[in-house]
């Protein structure tokens, strides 16, 4: 199945999941979690069928779908995983698994992380499987945002900060960055003076409390 075929069925069978003429109770607390959860939310068939997802969801396996084949109108590397858990049912009947894989995707610089496990409808008797994909990048651009605000960083701090919290080399930030290669090393000496200076300060205050 090509990349745009794969896109416009599954946000298809989404988009009408999600709408709410689709579901009777379209304001309910499971679809709000749903929808402005922190990861993206896939619920298959043992098939390989979506009959729910978020956004996010979508988001995601549309950018690994530029770089990967597709199985069962999933993303190579989701559908895997999900084999795996199915496997592992008669491999392992009496062990309810949490099925794990990761993916780097070049284009993006993506960090995907995927979960699946079993889920059951309440309202229905066949097993589906739960996906999660967390985009660790998103992750780390978020940890590096509360500790700029932590370590009282510049904006040019921050941003080379969280380009290396993503994982890019001094030289890679310089040319992200456009600037020389010297000025990203000046403002990571600067950001581990002040995280130790800022740490070493919480220290200080914890002291007497222990006391």
């Amino acid at each position: 199945m090509t990349h745009q075929s794969f896109l416009s069925t599954f946000s298809n069978r989404a988009s009408k999941l999600l709408s709410p003429a689709a579901s009777p109770q379209p304001n309910s607390l499971v679809d709000s979690v749903l929808g402005n959860w922190m990861d993206g939310i896939l619920i298959l068939t043992e098939d390989g069928d979506c009959v729910e997802s978020n956004h996010l969801a979508r988001s995601i396996c549309d950018r690994i779908a530029q770089e990967q084949s597709c199985i069962n109108q999933m993303p190579r590397e989701i559908w895997k995983a999900c084999q795996v858990l199915i496997d592992s049912r008669s491999n392992f009947p009496n062990h309810l698994i949490i099925a794990e894989s990761e993916l780097k995707l070049k284009e993006s610089r993506d960090h995907i992380r995927i979960r699946v496990r079993w889920f059951n409808f309440s309202n229905s008797n066949d097993p589906h499987i739960l996906v999660i994909l967390e985009n660790q990048k998103q992750s780390w651009q978020n940890l590096a945002a509360t500790e700029a605000l932590r370590y009282d960083l510049s904006p040019r701090e921050a941003d080379v900060w969280t380009l290396h919290r993503i994982g890019y080399s001094y030289q890679e930030i310089a040319e992200e960055l456009h600037i020389a290669l010297n000025t990203v090393k000046k403002h990571m000496k600067n950001t581990y003076a002040k995280q130790s200076f800022s740490e070493m300060l919480e220290e200080s205050y914890e002291e007497p409390l222990a006391g």
